[in-house]
């Protein structure tokens, strides 16, 4: 099992980097990349955007460093084991790969060399430290050679365990053209060894001041990969009934309550994830803001609780509004199952056009005349105010009834 990125992302990411370390006036990376880039110019057409692709890997790797931030994402994730890495000789300096001799200060470089070694090491310790539970798989003591010959680099792994190691093929990093376009997928379930595909937009690897951000998303995005490939999890690409706006509306539902439940998993281990406990809240609170607050609050501090659930218990809560409220409160009193029936979430279809509807009037009887009720109860007589209505639908019986 590898991981690769491609040669488009790491092309815009050491840009966009070496621009930010630049402006910020830091210009040892700049100036050096420019001075291995700069005379590819030179070269015949046909050879320049390999040997771009071979500067840009060596920057992306070696240099600055910033595929690290992806294997410590897939560490903590448990996608692969704790890495024990040793250089086998020394990244090429610039003079080297220009077909010169070692710098006069190789010693230094050779100390910098060290140091950065030690910071892995201690980056590896941390990673364990709030690694999950699962145990992490294995890539075969897999060389992360940055394709330049002159760049050798191996990786040992300490951990026995390999719990994925066998499952997956690939991990494939792409750059993403937009923030839609960003997330994980596992390709190849069914048949042959998974890849996992993430997508990212390499302005997330600009600035090295918000690399925490950048780990966090890659963590949390790397999570749903993991659970797609759980057993437990038991992850299927579902066929959701229903018109585009209902698919759509379930979709986000499904998408927010596994946010949930993968943010909780990582707060239980002191991981950062995206969002908060609380922001994630709010995020469900406006998709269920329907409910009453006191059960809003407790389905969502169950979910926030739950040690296990499978993909298809998240989707038929994401379906059923009595799914979702039944497995995480009781009903009472206060709250009957009566009560969950006239619920109008966002999203839900209007009983009379039956489109989806965002703009509820949950009692028109509270708010229309009288003749305006009576005027619906003709055309559905087993309708009642409880039942509600779309604000278009109150609108147009209003103007059949001379109210409007």
């Amino acid at each position: 099992m590898k991981v690769t990125y491609s040669p488009q992302l790491m092309e815009e990411s050491v840009f966009r980097h070496l621009n930010h370390l630049e402006r910020s006036g830091f210009r040892a990376e700049y100036d050096e990349f420019h001075s291995l880039a700069d005379p590819i110019y030179e070269l015949p057409e046909d050879d320049r955007e390999e040997a771009f692709e071979k500067v840009n890997e060596l920057f992306f790797r070696e240099k600055l460093l910033l595929g690290d931030h992806v294997l410590k994402a897939l560490e903590i994730c448990g996608l692969i084991p704790k890495r024990k890495r040793h250089d086998a000789r020394q990244p090429a300096t610039v003079a080297e790969l220009r077909g010169g001799g070692p710098p006069a200060d190789a010693s230094e470089e050779e100390e910098e060399s060290a140091e950065g070694e030690d910071a892995d090491a201690a980056a590896g310790d941390e990673a364990e430290a709030v690694g999950m539970n699962a145990e992490p798989a294995s890539l075969e003591d897999e060389s992360t050679e940055s394709g330049l010959d002159e760049v050798e680099r191996t990786v040992e792994y300490e951990d026995s365990a390999r719990q994925f190691e066998e499952k997956i093929k690939e991990i494939m990093v792409k750059r993403a053209i937009n923030k839609v376009d960003e997330g994980s997928n596992v390709l190849n379930r069914v048949s042959g060894l998974p890849v996992i595909e993430m997508r990212v937009l390499a302005s997330r690897f600009a600035n090295p001041e918000e690399h925490e951000e950048l780990e966090a998303f890659l963590i949390h995005e790397f999570m749903h990969a993991r659970d797609m490939m759980d057993p437990e999890f038991d992850y299927e690409d579902a066929f959701i009934p229903g018109n585009p706006s209902v698919k759509n509306l379930i979709t986000a539902r499904f998408r927010l309550l596994w946010n949930v439940y993968v943010d909780a998993r990582l707060a239980k281990k002191k991981i950062r994830s995206v969002m908060s406990k609380e922001a994630r809240y709010r995020e469900f609170d406006n998709y269920y803001r329907k409910i009453p607050q006191e059960q809003r609050r407790g389905i969502f501090e169950g979910l926030w609780n739950t040690e296990t659930v499978t993909h298809e218990e998240l989707l038929s809560m994401a379906t059923d509004l009595e799914t979702l409220i039944s497995k995480y409160i009781d009903y009472t009193d206060d709250f009957t199952a009566e009560d969950q029936e006239y619920i109008h979430l966002q999203g839900s279809p209007c009983p009379l056009c039956k489109f989806p509807t965002y703009n509820w009037v949950d009692d028109p009887a509270s708010v229309c005349d009288e003749m305006v009720i009576e005027a619906i109860q003709i055309d559905f007589p087993d309708w009642e105010s409880k039942d509600g209505a779309c604000d278009r639908c109150i609108e147009v019986y209003e103007l059949r009834a001379g109210t409007g």
